[in-house]
């Protein structure tokens, strides 16, 4: 079976950001990169399936050079067999659907029976590169799912909804966006971590993939620290029936909030 994971590098969620004043653009100046969190769990299902199944994986990823180590030691380390990297000035700036139709024309390289995305990136939330790649891609795709089962040919998904689970079959190829409670990715080992560096890692442009990234249809245009907290006032008191009431009534009254 041949599988892509399709991943993304992005601040770690510990990063302190630097923003005093509303401002066009963030400062990234030493900001920690480390692999999307939701996309370990697609890495994990995909090397999985090649333990149970045998097969090939390959991971794609869209960025600057600085994630060659993200993938040898996030995504190679840990079983994947090969990846590429779409580096290109001319997406800078670039939007979800653009992101999608670069990753689609890599995909279009090679025949694969399973796509696999982390349900969302940490920095943007957007949730949306997965399912555009499908759409794009003309994929039955099935979307944060926490469990899958593989056939002769087609798959079982189970996703969780508000109230419920859902299961859901459909036929490969297809495009699955994964996210926690799949499984538990493992972590390298240092002996794994060294052998990556021998596996291959392909870096292209748009233009070696034969397409140029459409102008981006959403700009980021500004960036806004939280408004500052506000005072706490305490409720004092020995009786403690009188100060729930009038916690009850103040929360009421003056902060409006039941």
């Amino acid at each position: 079976m041949k599988i892509a994971v399709c991943v993304k590098q992005v601040p770690d969620s510990e990063t302190r950001i630097n923003l005093a004043a509303p401002a066009a653009k963030l400062d990234q100046t030493g900001f920690t990169r480390v692999l999307n969190p939701y996309d370990a769990y697609a890495v994990e299902e995909a090397v999985r399936i090649k333990e149970a199944r045998g097969g090939e994986i390959t991971a794609i990823t869209v960025g600057p050079e600085t994630v060659r180590e993200t993938l040898k030691k996030d995504c190679l380390a840990v079983g994947c067999d090969k990846a590429i990297i779409i580096n290109d000035p001319l997406l800078a700036g670039a939007d979800d659907a653009a992101i999608a139709d670069v990753l689609c024309a890599a995909l279009k390289k090679d025949n694969y029976d399973l796509i696999l995305f982390g349900i969302k990136a940490i920095d943007d939330d957007s949730g949306q590169v997965g399912i555009l790649v499908a759409e794009k891609l003309g994929l039955p795709h099935v979307s944060t799912i926490t469990k899958l089962e593989l056939g002769e040919g087609t798959l079982t998904a189970h996703r969780e909804i508000e109230g419920g689970k859902e299961i859901v079959d459909c036929p490969l190829p297809a495009v699955l966006t994964c996210q926690k409670g799949l499984n538990e990715p493992r972590l390298p080992s240092l002996p794994n971590i060294m052998k990556a560096g021998m596996k291959p890692m392909q870096i292209v442009t748009c233009a070696d993939l034969g397409v140029t990234p459409p102008a981006a249809l959403v700009e980021i245009r500004q960036y806004s620290p939280p408004p500052a907290r506000g005072t706490c006032r305490l409720i004092t008191g020995d009786d403690a029936a009188a100060a729930a009431r009038e916690l009850a009534r103040v929360l009421n009254e003056e902060a409006k909030v039941i």
